[in-house]
């Protein structure tokens, strides 16, 4: 759908080239001459497009360029008409002159358009089609100019006469008159120098050096060329420019056609190294354990458990939580009193309780001195022996004994 967007375009861009009117250099020198007085300009033999058919033909454009005023006379076959664009600085308006019976496929033998002040009277096949009038005629106009200057714009294909009557005009389109037909060789006949001279080739004109002024502002001339920007306006046979524009723009549908496809290709290896990229992918959560991080202290062991990696006793001489050691003392070293309950803690070893008839701290217990709770009734001496509980139960029994007596 691009592609042929794109072709859309660029044949528009082709046809617009030849847009513009030429401007005829003899054809504005002979028009001053005779703008101050009633004149006629026809053409004869307008043909129809044979291709790409055109309803609307650019004529001519008649340009008094100092006053910035331009009138442009367009043919639309369509609508059965001729149109004139009237031009004024910024300002543009229409008038239309009718034409009943044509259709698009006939030729115009003859077509004159006859000036009289501000009366324009159009002429086709030499009879009257219809009339208008302007607000200021090419006369008034030409005389208001300080510098008189007309450049006329014409299809290159349609030569344009200049005549002083409508008569003399039908005369050179070999019109009927009275029923008959002229003699067109006798009309050919009669044609004078004058006549000869305007088919002579525009560059002939230029070096006779017929004015210089034309000379001098051909070049700008472009920038002065009044378009019509709703009509595409063809000027001579425009097959052959027509078939080279259609030949480039196949050559570049083609290449158009080869860079679509080299960008398909970039496109789906993009998307191939996008499908496949690792980095691209959401990221695999890697479990810590104890062959690849292990957080225990050197030589001590490592469990992997359902909560996480956990870490055994500090090595011998060690003690920590099994991540953290530092050098002390553990049960292994044996620093309780003996028969004293030993346990190893991050602190180090821990003893217990001294055992019964003992006092200390578990890694020191010295034996508890009986007397010491009294145990014996007033009066009653305790003499020394090795074990104070034998002592005590040996001195119990001698005052049963006693009490007894």
């Amino acid at each position: 759908m691009n592609i042929i967007l794109v072709t859309c375009v660029l044949l528009h861009i082709f046809v617009d080239i030849g847009s513009a009117l030429s401007l005829d250099p003899v054809a504005s020198a002979d028009l001053e001459q005779i703008v101050k007085d009633d004149f006629v300009i026809s053409m004869r033999h307008i043909r129809p497009r044979r291709k790409f058919q055109i309803a609307i033909e650019a004529l001519f454009m008649i340009d008094f360029p100092t006053i910035k005023h331009k009138f442009s006379f367009f043919l639309d076959r369509k609508q059965q008409k001729v149109t004139l664009d009237i031009a004024s600085n910024t300002i543009t308006h229409s008038k239309h002159f009718e034409i009943p019976g044509m259709n698009e496929t006939s030729t115009i033998r003859s077509l004159a358009l006859l000036f009289s002040g501000n009366a324009l009277t159009l002429y086709v096949d030499c009879k009257e089609s219809s009339k208008l009038d302007i607000d200021v005629g090419l006369s008034k106009l030409y005389l208001q100019m300080e510098d008189p200057v007309i450049k006329l714009f014409r299809e290159r294909k349609y030569p344009l006469h200049f005549d002083s009557s409508v008569e003399r005009a039908f005369g050179r389109a070999n019109c009927q008159k009275n029923g008959k037909r002229g003699n067109k060789k006798l009309l050919k006949n009669k044609q004078n120098d004058k006549e000869k001279n305007k088919k002579r080739d525009i560059r002939d004109w230029y070096q006779s050096g017929r004015d210089d002024r034309y000379r001098e502002r051909q070049p700008d001339t472009s920038n002065d060329i009044y378009r019509r920007g709703d009509i595409p306006i063809l000027h001579g046979d425009c097959d052959d420019a027509l078939t080279k524009a259609i030949q480039d723009l196949i050559v570049l549908v083609k290449q158009l056609k080869d860079d679509v496809g080299q960008q398909r290709g970039e496109i789906a290896q993009l998307r191939h190294l996008i499908e496949n990229c690792a980095g691209c992918k959401e990221p695999v959560e890697v479990r810590e354990n104890c062959q690849n991080a292990n957080p225990c202290y050197p030589g001590a062991q490592c469990y992997d458990t359902s909560t996480g990696m956990r870490c055994g006793h500090c090595p011998r001489g060690y003690v920590g939580d099994g991540k953290s050691c530092r050098p002390g003392t553990t049960c292994a070293d044996r620093p309780c009193y003996h028969n004293v309950q030993c346990y190893d803690t991050v602190e180090g070893a821990q003893c217990g309780p001294c055992p019964s008839g003992y006092e200390g701290d578990g890694k020191t217990c010295t034996q508890q001195n009986p007397c010491n709770s009294h145990p014996c009734a007033s009066g009653v001496s305790v003499g020394a022996i090795n074990s104070a509980k034998h002592s005590y139960r040996r001195e119990y029994s001698s005052r049963q004994v006693s009490i007894s007596n």
